[in-house]
């Protein structure tokens, strides 16, 4: 225990002192640019920010680079802004991202746990971090939405007044703050650009979301073909309200997640937290339970508990998260892929079982992943690795901590007899241990530690000197088989086999996320579809791009169908059709098929203009169920942890305790009649 407490305060010590040789760093870096300073404007005031200077500080240390450019990538796709903001903000977000769990870590230092707890808060508290870092990436996404909508507002207006979509964009330009200043001056250029096309598919590319691309495409649309009146009302204007009303549908989705997530990843975390303080709490009102909180059994619980709070705090994470961004996942395994005995070996199993390695890569474009099948089976593999030796490492703790239990000094409240006075006792404390060193892993019997008895002649009472030769092998006994067993290698087997079907039962449950988007998604192509339909010259090909251009669940299918779309149109559809069998998406793919047989694109989506209000408001009731949804089932989800601490670490003790005491009176009794 003081090794382990040793340990943690050295580790404690050795961050403080980087963060003080940081902050050194820092301030001499600091004063050097001072002392250089040359320029007025942009430069002085680069070289008077704090958050400016201390990033130039952290991006030149090696174990700071990667983690500010991973924060710095995801910035600069949302705010095109200059070096020196995104720079301040990159240091700001990393300053609270890792400040946050620093101090929950030295909080933690405080509670005077083992190392074994500490390493599992301290996953723990790296998992808060991320959820830190997502929360401030979210707060940057939603605040450019709502600029966005302001902005598509005032180019409204402006188009209003001499009707000319650059002039437009350009008037609103002065009337927009900063972050969306920036985005428009962008969008400004790509309208003006001679290659207009070419810059707004490079501009596609790095575009912030789907309602940038599309209020770029849609200015291009007109801007190239002509504005057109529709229904006594500009085609245009028509085409920037669908995308406001996309935009406003988004921001209240997004809002009422937030509302409904915003205590559950702390109740899912908030257990492991708990252990130490109710360990404390049973031991100080029934100190018989400290042989359940000290032993194997809190051990186990404890790595059970782990493994709970991970497999929730990840299914919520699934459950919030924006599938339209895809996280780079699978960029570690495919660099493993790249390895030759590793891609050969599983390019191996990928062909032996050929049939099932179609049903996981169908799987896996159903749920919206985009990697290869092969990154998948390696993580398979690395998880089935990980259960085994999880698995093996609990069962050769919980040998150590049984033990080291049997070996500790016998307790005041162990000797159950009121005849050893307190010299005696104090002699017995270390008698145990001496004993069961001396005959562990021989073949002693009952005798060998009588006769070791007498001839220490510690117990002068020959009556309990055979009690205590009898607790003493009953110790040995149970000291001697403390070793892996043959079982237990068994259930590491089963471990590595429950591991290895996690990334499946993940995939599974993220299909079924995905699945509760694909409505949305189809209601998206519904607008799109409206936004284009009265292009004249439109064809159904630029539909399809228009579509895969927006889509996520659905993109993988939309672009082999238009691979395949030059060979016969109508077949192309066809197997669309099979290779998307959800019934709202093939309804608009048949609606693209009598579009193909040269029935007017306007007439073919009829429908869709007609009950465009219908839609609008299906949408909205689509969208509060989705939340309710998610909302149950991340409740259900976030509490599991906590119920399970109830049990195992409260009730389960309590009653297995009071039980055994039952069961000792009613023998005392029973022996007493």
């Amino acid at each position: 225990m003081n090794n382990s407490r040793n340990m943690i305060f050295i580790l404690l010590a050795v961050l403080v002192i980087a963060l003080v040789v940081f902050v050194a760093a820092l301030l001499l870096d600091i004063q050097r640019k001072k002392s250089l300073l040359v320029h007025k404007a942009k430069t002085s005031r680069s070289s008077d920010d704090f958050f400016f200077n201390a990033y130039n500080v952290f991006i030149r240390v090696r174990i700071l680079k990667r983690y500010l450019l991973r924060i710095r990538k995801r910035i600069e796709i949302l705010e095109m802004s200059d070096n020196w903001t995104i720079s301040r903000k990159t240091v700001k977000f990393a300053m609270i991202s890792l400040g946050i769990p620093a101090i929950m870590l030295i909080a933690l230092l405080m509670l005077k746990i083992d190392l074994y707890y500490f390493i599992v808060c301290l996953i723990t508290i790296i998992l808060v971090h991320n959820s830190i870092l997502s929360i401030l990436i979210d707060r940057i996404e939603s605040k450019l939405l709502h600029l966005l909508e302001k902005f598509i507002g005032d180019v409204r207006h402006h188009y209003h007044e001499h009707g000319m979509i650059d002039e437009a964009i350009y008037d609103t330009i002065e009337d927009s703050k900063y972050e969306m200043a920036l985005h428009a001056s962008k969008i400004y250029d790509v309208l003006s650009s001679s290659d207009v096309e070419d810059e707004i598919e490079a501009y596609n590319d790095m575009a912030p979301n789907k309602y940038f691309r599309a209020f770029v495409s849609n200015c291009y649309i007109v801007q190239k073909f002509g504005d057109k009146i529709v229904e006594g009302q500009s085609m245009f204007l028509t085409n920037l309200n669908f995308i406001k009303q996309e935009i406003q549908m988004e921001l209240l989705k997004r809002s009422k997640l937030d509302y409904v997530f915003s205590s559950l990843s702390v109740i899912t975390i908030a257990p492991i937290f708990t252990l130490k303080p109710l360990e404390n709490w049973g031991v100080t009102n029934m100190p018989e339970l400290k042989g359940y909180f000290s032993g194997p059994y809190g051990f186990v619980v404890q790595i059970v508990m782990f493994l709970l709070v991970i497999l929730s705090y990840e299914l919520i994470r699934r459950l919030k998260r924006n599938y339209e961004y895809q996280d780079n996942e699978s960029a570690f395994m495919i660099r493993l892929l790249e390895i030759p005995f590793i891609g050969a070996a599983i390019r191996r199993l990928i062909y032996n079982n050929n049939k099932k390695s179609i049903m996981i890569g169908d799987l896996m474009k159903r749920a919206g992943m985009h990697q290869p099948v092969g990154a998948f089976y390696l993580r398979r593999i690395l998880y089935a690795i990980a259960g085994f030796l999880v698995f093996t490492l609990i069962f050769l703790q919980t040998h150590s901590i049984t033990k080291a239990n049997l070996l500790s000094p016998l307790e005041d409240d162990q000797v159950k007899t009121g005849r050893i006075n307190a010299q005696v006792r104090e002699e017995l404390k270390g008698l145990d241990r001496d004993i069961i060193l001396k005959y562990k892993n021989k073949n002693a019997t009952k005798d060998d530690i009588i006769a070791e008895l007498s001839e220490r002649k510690v117990i002068p009472d020959k009556e309990l000197e055979a009690m205590a030769a009898d607790r003493i092998y009953e110790k040995l006994v149970k000291y001697n088989d403390q070793y892996y067993k043959w079982w237990e290698f068994i259930l590491s087997i089963f471990g590595g086999v429950l591991f290895y079907y996690i990334p499946f039962w993940l995939l599974l449950f993220k299909k079924k996320m995905v699945m509760m988007n694909m409505e949305e998604e189809v209601m998206q192509f519904h607008t799109i579809i409206l936004m284009i339909m009265y292009v004249e010259r439109i064809s159904v090909e630029d539909i399809l791009k228009w579509m895969e251009q927006f889509a996520f669940i659905f993109r993988d299918s939309i672009r082999k169908c238009l691979n395949d779309y030059e060979s016969g149109d109508y077949e192309a559809l066809e197997q669309l059709k099979l290779d998307e069998p959800y019934t709202p998406f093939v309804r608009v793919i048949e609606n693209l098929q009598s579009a193909s047989n040269k029935i007017p694109i306007v007439k073919a989506f009829d429908q869709l203009r007609t009950e465009r209000g219908y839609y609008q408001e299906k949408r909205k009731q689509d969208n509060e169920i989705l939340v309710n949804k998610k909302g149950i089932w991340g409740k259900m989800i976030a509490f599991v942890p906590m119920i399970t601490t109830v049990f195992f670490y409260i009730l389960l003790p309590f009653i297995q305790l009071s039980l055994t005491k039952f069961m000792e009176y009613k023998n005392q009794m029973s022996s007493g009649f």
